[in-house]
């Protein structure tokens, strides 16, 4: 392993990065609920 060569380190951490990316990519996310009000016919809903 060429420990002492900068290039090595750089080529190192962008493939880490790389990695990160995909995983951070491909993992499941969480679906925030949203809160939606349902109206008739278009009239704005009224608040009990």
């Amino acid at each position: 392993m060429p420990w002492g060569d900068w290039q090595f380190w750089i080529v190192t951490l962008a493939a880490i990065g790389a990695l990160v990316w995909l995983v951070k990519l491909f993992k499941p996310r969480k679906k925030r609920s949203v809160r939606t009000s349902l109206t008739i016919e278009g009239d704005r809903p009224t608040r009990r």
